[in-house]
C-alpha cells in the first residue's frame, strides 16, 4: 500500500456521490463530555486556531491537514446498504461522533451517542474524466476536514458498472497512519456482511476519547525531571531542530505547494533479506532503515551525525489496537557517522539509540515544549510502519488500496514515510516544491535504495532483484501540486513505530 496524495491515485470516471455525516441535533447542542482532548489533539486545535487567524491576512488560507484512504469494492453500489455500513462504522468509532472546540477561552468536548449521527448521500452526477473527478474530490476533502468544525471527515464514492471506488478523508486529529491502514478492511467487511443479510460483528474496540483521559492521568504532572524531557533536552543541546540533510535554501516569496515522491525500494524478498541482515546484528528493521539513511547522509554531505525525529505509536493497551485516533508520540534520534563507517556498524548504533529514546514517546511533545525551551515545529521526520499483518493487507493490491494525505506548502519540511507491506518496502516523501530540492531528494532516495540492497544482499550469492534497481522517478501522475505499526512479530497488535 502506497501513501500518496489524491493526485497520484488512479481515480476512474463515473458517478460521484458525496456521503456526509449529519447529526440529529447541531453539535453545539450535544451533551458536554468532560473527557479531555489528548495532548496532540489539543496542540493541533490551537495550531489550527492560530492558522485561521493568520489566514485572514493571506490569500492562500489555511493548509488542510487530513489523512485518508481510497480503495475499490468489487460489487455494484447499493446505496442503502452503503449508508448503513457507514452508519455502523460511525457508531463503532466514538471519535467520529465527538467535537472538540474553543468555547470562549476553554476547550470543550461535546459527544453524540450511537445512532445520533447518520450518513446523508448527495449524488453529484456522472463526471466523465479522471481529472474532473480529482478536481471535485480534492476541493471536497479540503473543505470538509476542517479541524475546527464538525464533521471533520468526508466520504465519497465513484460508481463504475461492476465496482465502486471509495475515497475517505479525515482531519489528522481523528486518525493516524495505522487507523488509515485499518479502514479499507473494516468498511469492506461491514458492507459485505450487510449485503449478505448478516449483522456486522467486528471485534470490540476502545475509544480514542478514553485514551486522552488515560494519557492526561499518566503524564499531566510531569516536570523537567521526567526522563523524556531529559532526552529532548540532551538532543537540543547538540543542535537545533533537525532539517533534512543539505537541504537547498527554500525559495522565498509566494507559498509553493510541496512535491511528493513515491517509490518501491525493495520487493517482499528484498525487505525480508534486509530484516535478516539486521537480525544478524541483533537489531530490528527500523535500525536498518536509520543506518542506511545515516550512511547516505554521511556520503552525501560529509556530516558527522544524522539527526531526525521518529514517530512512535502510543497504543499501549490491547483495547486501542483497532481504534481510530491519533496514537502518536515522537522521539529524537542522533546517530554519529564516523569516517568509513559501515551500515552494519551504524545499525548497531541506531538500534541502541532507538531503544534508549523510545520511552520518551510516552510524553507528548507538546508537553515537552511546555516544560523546556524547544521548537514546537519539527521540520524533518522519518516514519516507519510495518502493516504486513494488518487485517486485509493481502487484499490491498486487488482492492487498489492506498493511503492518502493532504497537500502541504512548507518551504522547509521534509517528511519521509517507509511502509513495509506484503509487497515490499515503500518510500513516500513530501518535500519543498522546487527543482533543486527535488533533485536532491531523488538523489537521496536512490542512494538509500542502493544502501538497503547492498546491506540486504551482502552475503547473498545472487544479485538483487532487477525490479528494485530501477531509477526512482516521480509518481505516474507527475504530482507537483501539492504525512506505525508493526514489529517483526506476526502479532499485529504488538507495535513499534508509526
Amino acid at each position: 500500500m502506497e501513501f500518496t496524495e489524491l493526485a497520484d491515485y488512479p481515480l476512474p470516471p463515473g458517478t460521484v456521490t458525496e456521503w456526509t455525516p449529519a447529526a440529529v441535533n447541531p453539535p453545539e447542542l450535544w451533551p458536554v463530555d468532560q473527557r479531555p482532548a489528548s495532548y496532540i489533539h489539543e496542540a493541533h486545535l490551537k495550531h489550527a486556531e492560530q492558522a485561521k487567524r493568520q489566514a485572514h491576512h493571506q490569500i492562500d488560507g489555511c493548509t488542510p491537514s487530513w489523512l485518508g484512504t481510497s480503495f475499490r469494492i468489487h460489487d455494484r453500489l447499493d446505496r442503502r446498504i452503503w449508508a448503513a455500513a457507514l452508519d455502523h462504522w460511525i457508531d463503532r468509532h466514538e471519535v467520529l461522533r465527538t467535537r472538540v472546540a474553543m468555547e470562549g477561552e476553554a476547550i470543550v468536548r461535546r459527544t453524540a451517542g450511537p445512532g445520533d449521527v447518520r450518513i446523508l448521500g448527495n449524488e453529484v452526477g456522472h463526471l466523465a474524466s479522471s481529472m474532473s473527478v480529482f478536481t471535485h474530490l480534492q476541493q471536497l476533502l479540503d473543505r470538509s476536514t476542517d479541524p475546527l468544525v464538525w464533521p471533520a471527515y468526508q466520504f465519497a464514492t465513484i460508481e463504475s458498472p461492476n465496482h465502486f471506488t471509495v475515497v475517505f478523508a479525515a482531519d489528522h486529529a481523528l486518525l493516524d497512519g495505522y487507523s488509515v491502514a485499518l479502514t479499507a478492511h473494516e468498511l469492506q467487511t461491514i458492507y459485505r456482511s450487510l449485503s449478505e443479510g448478516r449483522p456486522p460483528s467486528p471485534t470490540e474496540t476502545g475509544s480514542y476519547i478514553d485514551f486522552g483521559t488515560t494519557e492526561r492521568d499518566l503524564v499531566e504532572h510531569a516536570d523537567c525531571s521526567h526522563p523524556a524531557v531529559q532526552t529532548w533536552h540532551e538532543f537540543y543541546t547538540h543542535g537545533e531542530a533537525p532539517f533534512f540533510p543539505a537541504l537547498p535554501e527554500p525559495v522565498t516569496g509566494r507559498r509553493v505547494p510541496q512535491q511528493s515522491l513515491s517509490a518501491w525500494l525493495l520487493s517482499a524478498r528484498g525487505a525480508e533479506r534486509l530484516a535478516e541482515a539486521s537480525k544478524r546484528n541483533n537489531q530490528g528493521f527500523l535500525a536498518a532503515i536509520l543506518a542506511c539513511a545515516a550512511k547516505v547522509t554521511g556520503d552525501l554531505t560529509g556530516a558527522d551525525e544524522f539527526r531526525v525525529v521518529v514517530p512512535q505509536h502510543t497504543r499501549s493497551e490491547l483495547r486501542w489496537a483497532a481504534s481510530l485516533g491519533w496514537f502518536i508520540g515522537v522521539v529524537p534520534v542522533r546517530i554519529p557517522i564516523a569516517p568509513d563507517v559501515t551500515v552494519s556498524d551504524l545499525a548497531q548504533v541506531a538500534g541502541a539509540e532507538v531503544r534508549r529514546v523510545r520511552p520518551a514517546a510516552a510524553l507528548p511533545y507538546s508537553k515537552v515544549c511546555e516544560l523546556i525551551d524547544c521548537p514546537q515545529h519539527l521540520p524533518f521526520v522519518l516514519s516507519y510502519m510495518d502493516v504486513r499483518h494488518v487485517p486485509g493487507a493481502e487484499q490491498w493490491t486487488s482492492w487498489q488500496t492506498r493511503g492518502l494525505r493532504s497537500r502541504d506548502h512548507s518551504g522547509t519540511d521534509v517528511y519521509i514515510w517507509l511502509t513495509r507491506t506484503p509487497e515490499g518496502l515503500n518510500l513516500a516523501i513530501r518535500h519543498p516544491g522546487n527543482a533543486r530540492t527535488s533533485r536532491h531528494i531523488h538523489q537521496f532516495a536512490g542512494l538509500l535504495r542502493r544502501e538497503m540492497e547492498d546491506f540486504a544482499f551482502l552475503t547473498d550469492t545472487c544479485a538483487p532483484p532487477t525490479n528494485t534497481a530501477a531509477t526512482i522517478e516521480e509518481n505516474s501522475h507527475g504530482n507537483d501540486t501539492h504525512r506505525s505499526l508493526g514489529t517483526e512479530s506476526r502479532d499485529a497488535h504488538r507495535v513499534q513505530a508509526y
